[in-house]
C-alpha cells in the first residue's frame, strides 16, 4: 500500500515538473515566435500542425544539434512553430520571416545536404509548397 502512495506521489510530481518546463518554455519564447507558432496552430498549412512552446523549444534544440557547419540553414536562428503530425519534418521560422521546412535526421550531420530542407521568403510563399511536399513525400496520409 506504501509503495502505490510513493507511486502516486512520483506521478504528481512529474506531472509538476512537466508543467513547470513547459510554462517555462513559453515564458522563455521570444513574442515574434510566440505569435507565428500561435498563427500557425490556428491556420496551419494543410498536412501540418501547430506544435507548443515545449515542443518548439526541443525541436529547435535538435536542428542546432543536427546541422553541420555549411548548411544553408548556417547562421541563422530558427524556431519550430509546426510540424507533420507523427513524422520528422518540422516547420522553422527565422526572425526575419523566412520560412524553411526540414526533415529532421535525429543524428549530428556532416554532409551539408542534410538535414534536408527548403526554404520559403514567407509563411504565405511557403504553404502551397507545405502542402505539395506532403502530399508528395507522404501520400497515403
Amino acid at each position: 500500500m506504501s509503495g502505490m502512495r510513493h507511486d502516486n506521489r512520483w506521478a504528481a510530481n512529474g506531472e509538476a515538473m512537466m508543467g513547470f518546463t513547459q510554462r517555462l518554455a513559453a515564458w522563455m519564447e521570444p513574442r515574434w515566435v510566440r505569435r507565428a507558432r500561435e498563427d500557425f496552430d490556428r491556420n496551419p498549412a494543410e498536412g501540418w500542425i501547430g506544435i507548443d512552446a515545449w515542443t518548439g523549444a526541443i525541436f529547435t534544440g535538435a536542428l542546432k544539434d543536427q546541422l553541420p557547419p555549411k548548411h544553408r540553414l548556417r547562421p541563422g536562428r530558427w524556431r519550430a512553430i509546426g510540424r507533420v503530425d507523427g513524422l520528422d519534418d518540422v516547420l522553422f521560422l527565422a526572425r526575419d520571416g523566412r520560412v524553411a521546412w526540414v526533415h529532421m535526421t535525429w543524428q549530428k550531420e556532416t554532409d551539408a545536404r542534410w538535414p534536408e530542407t527548403e526554404i520559403f521568403g514567407s509563411l504565405d510563399e511557403a504553404r502551397p509548397g507545405l502542402k505539395d511536399y506532403v502530399a508528395a513525400r507522404y501520400p497515403d496520409e
